[in-house]
């Protein structure tokens, strides 16, 4: 994007705060001496590179050019695991973020997940003994998790196609972190001065796959499993300049079809019920540079992520008419403002809104006055859906902050504030068909039941 200046201190130091992820390269000049050019600086979520340049006297207009020197981060001691664009692509593993938590050291997750075979349903992830709650998805540095439960789930199921980096801090987290848990900071791409995309196309089938052993217990197999029968995994981005140095743009989509078999619940006929999901993800990102010292971002993100036929988990025998239907569609909007006040005070804006509206709808067959229909004996639901449920929520985050630097005051300082705000909404909403259902413990099947 567009570059950036600063003078250093009296004691020759400087700090460039706030820099979105990338490949940088750093020019220091100083009248009687040579400019010292240094490329190749990788700056990723969360690092601090520490670059030294080395001025020799001599004629300003003359380069001296340091291609690849190493940088470390001599500021921070947290434990995080950064995922660039090479790791989220290449490793051969579920594209969303449980998949990619699990890759982390120490951490466990609640489910395991093969291929993405569990993408559809949301992981608890926990590291050295925290608790399920201490989970954090954090959108470009903002916290915007779903307010139901106990508040460590998200309300966005994402696509990996869309992200700059995937950063997640474990231990030794910054003051910026509340919580001793899982942090994960998703930071999504942009467009740059020249244009870029990629197109990408996953598919799997269940000839791919090796066969599916069942343990056994008192002699007898104990099925269980998701074993894929298709997945297919769409994706397509491009970004680049509209006005150059001044404003860019980036754009993504996927579309995400998962048909797999769920082995521990079958049908009347003993055969494992079919389970379709399907997501979609389209993501726009504007970046415009006010000017030398001012930028500003807006972030618009919306998916989809439907079930067509969940099942009850207190019955082993469900039909599809008696399964739910999630056509879950769910957005999230931000704004980022960067402001470089003076050469050592930076001030940082972000605003995020995320809404969701999550329901477990009636099949389109069942009329309002078919009934659920529970046999326990035989663990068998027929008829209609135990209920029709919906959960509209909402969160809105703000959060200010700011970095002041002073160098040649008995050391270099960088002292860094902030102040975060939030609200948001969560609601239950349950309806019954004639308020009623029936459950019996006879043995029988029954198939419908209507008034």
């Amino acid at each position: 994007m567009a570059p950036r200046s600063t003078r250093t201190q009296e004691d020759g130091s400087y700090l460039f705060d706030l820099l979105p992820p990338g490949t940088y390269e750093l020019a220091a000049a100083a009248p009687g001496f040579n400019t010292s050019t240094q490329t190749g600086i990788v700056l990723t979520a969360g690092f601090t590179a520490t670059v030294n340049s080395r001025l020799k006297v001599g004629d300003v207009s003359e380069v001296v050019k340091v291609e690849g020197e190493p940088v470390i981060d001599l500021q921070n001691n947290e434990t995080s695991t950064t995922f660039d664009q090479n790791l989220l692509q290449e490793i051969p593993s579920g594209r969303d973020p449980w998949s990619t938590v699990a890759q982390m050291p120490g951490s466990t997750l609640s489910t395991f997940d093969v291929a993405g075979n569990n993408s559809y349903q949301q992981s608890t992830m926990q590291v050295h003994g925290s608790t399920p709650a201490e989970q954090i998805y954090s959108y470009n540095g903002l916290d915007l998790n779903w307010p139901g439960a106990n508040g460590g789930y998200t309300q966005f199921y994402t696509n990996h196609d869309s992200f700059d980096e995937f950063q997640v801090v474990a231990d030794n987290a910054p003051a910026s972190v509340p919580i001793g848990g899982v942090y994960m900071n998703m930071v999504t791409k942009s467009g740059s001065n020249q244009l870029h995309g990629q197109a990408v196309f996953y598919y799997l089938t269940a000839g791919v796959q090796a066969g599916v052993k069942f343990p056994n217990y008192n002699g007898k197999p104990v099925t269980s499993g998701s074993p894929f029968d298709m997945t297919k995994d769409i994706s397509a981005s491009l970004g680049g300049a509209l006005i150059k140095d001044r404003w860019w743009l980036f754009g993504s989509y996927r579309r995400y079809d998962l048909r797999q078999r769920i082995l521990s619940v079958t049908d009347q006929a003993g055969n494992p019920v079919v389970d379709v999901n399907h997501q979609t993800n389209t993501d726009l990102r504007s970046d415009f540079q006010v000017n030398s010292k001012n930028k500003f971002s807006f972030i618009w993100m919306y998916n989809e992520q439907n079930r067509f036929f969940r099942r009850d988990g207190n019955y082993s025998f469900v039909t599809q008419q008696a399964s739910w239907k999630q056509i879950e569609p769910a957005y999230i909007l931000q704004g980022l403002w960067t402001s470089q006040v003076t050469n050592s005070l930076l001030l940082d804006f972000r605003v995020g809104w995320n809404k969701i509206v999550f329901p477990l709808s009636y099949q389109s067959g069942v009329t309002p006055t078919t009934l659920n229909v529970q046999d326990i004996a035989t663990s068998t639901e027929t008829g209609a859906a135990p209920y029709q449920f919906a959960n509209p929520a909402w969160v809105l985050k703000w959060s200010a902050g700011g970095s002041w630097y002073k160098g040649n005051f008995h050391g270099t300082h960088n002292i860094q504030f902030g102040f975060e705000w939030g609200r948001s909404y969560n609601s239950y909403i349950y309806n019954v068909n004639q308020g009623i259902n029936v459950i019996f413990n006879g043995g029988g099947t029954v198939e419908s039941f209507g008034i």
